[in-house]
């Protein structure tokens, strides 16, 4: 894990024809409630780019902790530098945040089987 021990980190991109449909929203809390949950996780991180607003509600409004942003820390595939929000949130926190109640429907309504590592 690239972050350290113990914690782990989310990231989306969804297709501009599917934007506003609150899939990665539910697919990011989905994850969050197996890191924790399942997995033992400590802390997981997201990432997103300050001037993507989408991405950046998507943290804020499950109960991530917006921490720094980091001016020119990644490049573009043009070699432009860009900063970097980090969000995170710590395992004891999740109990009381907005994203440990979100309903999950895409998985449910897909049957889609989620495998979780030593079950």
């Amino acid at each position: 894990m690239r972050i350290g021990a113990g914690a782990s980190e989310i990231g989306y991109w969804v297709h501009v024809e599917h934007v506003g449909h609150g899939l990665a929203t539910e697919a990011t809390a989905a994850l969050a409630r197996v890191g924790f949950g399942h997995l033992g996780l400590r802390r997981i991180e997201i990432h997103c780019d300050p001037h993507n607003t989408a991405s950046a509600a998507i943290p804020r409004k499950l109960g991530f902790t917006h921490k720094v942003t980091i001016q020119g820390c990644v490049t573009t595939l043009s070699m432009t530098p860009c900063d970097m929000m980090i969000w995170t949130m710590r395992r004891e926190d999740f109990a009381t945040s907005p994203g440990r109640g979100t309903r999950h429907r895409g998985i449910r309504r897909r049957r889609h089987a989620v495998a979780v590592p030593g079950r």
